[in-house]
């Protein structure tokens, strides 16, 4: 039995541990807030609740194999359902609604709204590249360089970007499609690899998932879980350091004491010492408007991306409460009109967050320098009994690339003894 210390308790460091205490490990969780679950509580401004991130998720495996392998299946304390899709808005005001999780829906949606598709024969092409990625960095601890091999490097083509790929999509609209949630992620077309369109690949064939009870009722069940588990949780208390005998890590140092540890997963967006900080550049998130509607205004999907200078993303995780991703310079309601979207008039209650108050909720991931960045994100190639997940490690912050990185954690520390 190994004595693990998890830092953070958000997504990664609950899901790390609830796996790890079911291998029969010694689990410590410190959380540095009084509360567990991190950004899937959402914000609350004046007694209002709103989502921070899309609440929905792809590749429902990945959830479904966490509760299976901590303990009772996900279905037996969480429902799980299938989203519509997604709303698209182009600024001549077409339509197209975007059906995920089967092909054929897709070809006849595009087809209707473009007259033909060229869409789907580009998708069908990113399935090796999905294979590719999933076997060498996802199903198992990401190895760094020493993974990408020529016939790697031959799947992936890495050296082509986002932009280069956009630039070959025949309608302006396909480009749209791949560009604009990049750029509302913060990356630069021109430094983001083409592969990180592999999600596109993934939509289509997992299709996007909605928890009943939105992101908080996962974080209430993980939180039983780990009772479950009875993995010992520390609120209140800060991790800033971890120790060392040799290269081997020995525990982590808080601002109350020291907790030994055979095994360390850093989970938080804090920075521990002694490590030498990330040569990444953090992302800077979009501001976030928060609205409540009242019930005369107009039906939308329970997503929509507006294919704006720039793009604007609104999703809705409860009746009449919506949440606004943007970048713009103008008031986002005003922009919004001139897509056909006028909500001004039916606002009940507002809130706004910057980016620069985004920051100081936590990390947001890290911005793409060309390919080589995801050598060297935290968590590539972990070593001393050192592991690290979550939003600021590989392979990225969305909740099922996180899922996947605990899963591949806990395959690496493996079982207790006997």
């Amino acid at each position: 039995m190994a004595q693990v210390v998890v830092v953070g308790g958000g997504f990664a460091g609950m899901s790390a541990a609830a796996r790890l205490a079911k291998l029969r490990h010694d689990v410590t969780l410190i959380e540095a807030t009084d509360q567990l679950g991190g950004r899937m509580r959402g914000v609350t401004v004046d007694g209002a609740t709103w989502s921070l991130e899309q609440d929905t998720v792809t590749l429902p495996a990945v959830f479904r194999d966490l509760f299976r392998k901590s303990g009772r299946p996900l279905e037996s304390v969480l429902e799980l359902t299938m989203t519509a899709g997604r709303r698209h808005v182009f600024k001549d005001r077409s339509v197209l609604d975007l059906p995920l999780g089967n092909r054929g829906d897709q070809v006849a949606a595009i087809t209707k709204a473009f007259g033909e598709d060229e869409w789907s024969p580009w998708i069908d092409d990113l399935a090796e590249i999905w294979d590719a990625i999933r076997r060498t960095a996802l199903d198992q601890t990401f190895a760094g360089k020493p993974a990408v091999d020529k016939a790697l490097r031959k799947v992936l083509r890495p050296r082509r970007t986002v932009a280069y790929v956009a630039d070959r999509l025949p309608d302006e609209r396909l480009a749209k499609l791949l560009l604009d949630p990049v750029r509302l992620a913060g990356q630069d077309r021109h430094a983001t690899p083409g592969f990180v369109a592999v999600g596109h690949y993934v939509e289509r064939s997992f299709g996007r998932w909605r928890f009943t009870g939105g992101l908080p009722a996962l974080a209430d069940a993980l939180e039983t879980r780990l009772t479950e588990r009875k993995v010992t949780v520390a609120l209140g208390e800060s991790a800033h350091e971890l120790t060392y005998d040799g290269d081997r890590v020995t525990g982590v140092i808080t601002d109350r004491r020291t907790v030994a540890a055979d095994v360390v997963v850093w989970c938080a967006a804090t920075w521990p010492a002694p490590l030498p900080a990330p040569r990444t550049m953090p992302v800077i998130p979009a501001a976030r408007t928060f609205v409540t509607l009242s019930s005369d205004a107009p039906e939308l999907p329970d997503e929509v991306l507006v294919h704006a200078n720039p793009p604007i993303r609104l999703w809705s995780s409860s009746t009449g409460s919506w949440t606004i991703e943007h970048r713009s310079g103008e008031d986002v309601l005003d922009a919004l009109v001139r897509f056909g979207i006028d909500l001004r008039d039916h606002v009940v209650s507002r809130a706004d967050l910057s980016p620069t108050e985004l920051v100081r909720m936590g990390h947001w991931g890290w911005a793409w320098q060309g390919w080589t960045t995801a050598l060297d994100l935290p968590g590539v190639a972990p070593s001393g009994g050192l592991y690290l997940a979550g939003a600021h490690a590989h392979p990225g912050g969305s909740l099922e690339a996180i899922g996947m990185a605990t899963a591949a954690i806990a395959d690496a520390v493996g079982p207790a003894a006997r």
